[in-house]
């Protein structure tokens, strides 16, 4: 069962959150349809974004959209306070050669940018965004955490596609240093990335999040709090209608004088839906 765990060091300040999302990841991969290029890809968005959530607070939301020259184009994921999840990826059939003996992401997403929505239940959702660096995901994430958050982090994000196309194993940490961490523990964190496992291998090998932080660690740890992460989709006819008026009026009456019904495909969930002609008509009277 996909899990959740945040921990901080016992003797420092220094934050680990670890997660585990394979049944998350697999889900999404059934309902996209993707290819093992594009479900890693979609797979590390959507663990970023969970390992994001774990600062929400009630009624919060995250959003990382991803948007590249390469061939799958954009990545998005969002996961709200309760690691609620959803997702997709513009372009789920792809699939590129293995580079090194992994799947190709950064090839696959190419040169482009990382940004990050945060709906806090302010007056405007906080919006900031920055280049990406290598297109691995993880590696972009930490980079924004420094330049725009100003949060010195390490990020590792990692899904291991099997022969017959499903997830076998998906999941990553994110270790956070907070103000007032002394130099030499600094110095013994840098230490342990470098020598700490992929986190899909210790997942394959059994690797609770649990375990996976305090091998992050190395050293005592105290959890702060565990989640069940899920793939959810909260959309509805109404939501639906709602973007339709958005569109304003003269593409309202555009679509009223085509004369046929509107099927409306949600991208996170691909539920469909279908708006009348009567409920187009009726969007033009409110």
């Amino acid at each position: 069962m996909d899990e959740l765990v945040k921990g901080i060091l016992k003797d420092d300040p220094i934050l680990i959150v670890s997660i585990d999302d394979t049944e998350t990841v697999e889900y999404a991969r059934k309902i996209h349809d993707t290819y093992p290029t594009a479900t890693a890809a979609l797979g590390r968005v959507i663990t970023a974004a969970l390992l994001l959530s774990f600062n929400l607070k009630e009624k919060q939301k995250v959003m990382i959209q991803i948007r590249g020259e390469g061939p799958l184009r954009e990545v998005v994921a969002e996961a709200d306070w309760l690691s609620r999840i959803r997702g997709y990826v513009k372009r789920p059939h792809i699939h590129l050669g293995l580079k090194e003996g992994k799947l190709d992401v950064g090839r696959a997403i190419g040169k482009g940018m990382l940004y990050v929505t945060k709906d806090l239940g302010l007056k405007e959702p906080y919006h900031s965004g920055v280049p990406l660096q290598t297109g691995e995901i993880g590696d972009d994430l930490a980079y924004y955490l420094l330049k725009s958050e100003q949060i010195p982090s390490a990020v590792s994000v990692g899904v291991f596609v099997d022969t017959d196309n499903s997830v076998k194993a998906s999941g990553g940490f994110m270790v956070q240093v907070l103000p007032g961490v002394r130099d030499e523990t600094i110095d013994y964190i840098e230490k342990r990335m470098e020598d700490i496992p992929p986190v899909t291998s210790m997942i394959l090998d059994g690797y609770t999040p649990e375990k996976i932080l305090r091998e992050v660690a190395g050293r005592e740890v105290e959890i702060l709090e565990r989640r069940r992460p899920e793939y959810y989709c909260p959309c509805t006819k109404d939501r639906v209608l709602d973007s339709i008026a958005a569109l304003g009026r003269s593409d309202i009456e555009e679509l009223v004088d085509k004369g046929d019904d509107l099927d409306v495909q949600c991208w996170f969930c691909k539920k469909n839906y279908r708006v009348s002609q009567e409920e187009l008509k009726s969007l033009l009277k409110d």
